[in-house]
């Protein structure tokens, strides 16, 4: 893939595709819009590419309000190559990029790009005070010979995929429905930096961890996580906050590589956040933290150990049901069918916005059969989330057979502004295999609201 510095850099005699965009992230979204604006160049012999600021726009125009980034340039970068672009503009974001009106910039990707295709999304806009909508891209399009797509919103799992809504989940915990969203676990790299050493005090050394500036971090809290030293992926856990047991001050990223010996200061460590375990908690003694701690790591060691992905396909999609909610749920197996149920049911309320402190909940449900056994398990979290005031956000269903369930719960203490759901109903219910091979599961379910 070619970088340009500036639009103005580029000599592209087209024709060629091209969006425009701050594209943080890269999520779902982003890659789904790209990959349907390549099969279309390819089809019709266009070079294809983006067109991207940096910095992020919003840094100039709102110079008080500070911009966190999921993903670096660099990132950026690298994952935009993996699309399968050809070229990439990277366009500095100056106030004179802010008064640039919509009529000189589609000038100049005409004119430096060979604009024959503009590839935007249904808010888009480009210009002084955003003058360029879709309306005047498609009016100007036609007057001057290059096409304009609008691609709609990209919809995962009932939930619009943007980039503030995966920084708003990150900086809540919720490191798992980010993940879902973006495609890959979240994570950022840092550099190992000399700390207290008091991990090693008690039996547990940890790295810590120098980040760049700007950067999206997770809420306080400790995290089941990866790390790759040298390229060799380990299982850690990692904990973000200010240490309150030490009477800390300053907020770290210190991350305990499970089973690992070695000096790592000065390196620089790559991390991929797989799930929240817990919040950041004071503890009585250094004895009380270092048996917790020993707690956190086999429970990070069992998560990482089931190598948990981000989901390749939708667990869930939302149904057309009357004046109730309906979903179509899909699962790998049945322990996932019935996790990814309880997903959903959770996702249609909302339950990523939820930001009180964390709760981890057993549960173990009898029921008389398959169908039943779904009911109750829906039921008994519903009810549960009602009576404590939970909003729960990852499921792990660790044993079921065809009249019994013992899984785990976990979310946090809040309510959702949107719609409840009242019950879990026998309505149109089943429980089967997806396909005759017996290979998957799905189920349906209707909610009464």
């Amino acid at each position: 893939m070619q970088v340009y510095e500036s639009i103005g850099n580029a000599a592209l005699s087209g024709p060629t595709y091209v969006t425009i965009g701050s594209f943080d992230g890269v999520h779902r979204g982003h890659c789904a819009l790209i990959s349907a604006m390549l099969a279309e160049a390819r089809e019709r012999g266009a070079a294809c590419g983006l067109v991207t600021f940096h910095p992020h726009p919003r840094s100039v125009l709102q110079p008080g309000v500070p911009v966190a980034y999921l993903t670096s340039l660099a990132e950026r970068l690298e994952l935009y190559a993996s699309t399968g672009l050809d070229f990439a503009v990277v366009h500095p974001f100056t106030q004179q990029t802010a008064n640039t009106t919509a009529d000189e910039f589609l000038q100049m990707l005409q004119g430096y790009l060979g604009l024959s295709k503009l590839w935007v999304g249904p808010d888009f806009a480009l210009g002084r005070a955003r003058e360029g909508d879709v309306a005047f891209l498609k009016r100007y399009g036609r007057e001057h010979g290059f096409e304009v797509e609008v691609v709609p919103e990209y919809v995962w799992e009932g939930q619009p995929i943007r980039s503030r809504r995966i920084r708003r989940v990150i900086e809540l915990g919720n490191v798992e429905w980010a993940g879902a969203w973006l495609g890959r676990h979240y994570g950022f790299s840092g550099v190992v930096v000399h700390g207290a050493m008091r991990g090693r005090t008690i039996g547990f050394p940890t790295a810590n961890l120098s980040l760049s500036q700007g950067r999206v971090v997770p809420a306080n809290g400790v995290y089941a996580t990866w790390v790759w030293i040298e390229g060799v992926r380990h299982p850690s856990v990692t904990n973000i906050g200010v240490r309150p047991t030490v009477n800390g001050t300053h907020r770290t990223v210190e991350v305990h590589v499970i089973d690992f010996d070695g000096d790592l200061y000065g390196r620089s460590l790559q991390l991929g956040f797989v799930a929240r375990l817990r919040d950041e908690m004071k503890f009585p003694s250094l004895e009380a933290l270092k048996a917790q701690i020993g707690r956190d790591r086999d429970r990070a060691a069992e998560i990482l150990a089931r190598d948990p992905q981000v989901p390749r396909e939708p667990r869930f999609e939302e149904l057309t049901h009357t004046a109730d909610w309906a979903i179509k749920v899909y699962g790998e197996t049945r322990a996932a069918l019935y996790a990814n149920a309880a997903l959903a049911m959770f996702a249609l309320q909302d339950a990523t916005e939820a930001s009180g402190p964390t709760v981890r909940q057993w549960l173990e449900v009898q029921a008389t059969d398959a169908e039943d056994l779904l009911v109750r398990w829906l039921s008994e979290l519903l009810w549960l989330a009602e009576t404590e005031e939970v909003m729960f956000q990852s499921f792990w269903v660790e044993d079921i057979g065809e009249t019994y369930l013992r899984g785990w719960a976990t979310g946090r203490r809040g309510r959702s502004e949107m719609a409840h759901i009242k019950a879990v109903t026998y309505h149109d219910l089943y429980v089967k295999p997806a396909d005759a091979a017996g290979t998957g599961w799905e189920a349906q379910v209707v909610f009464d609201t």
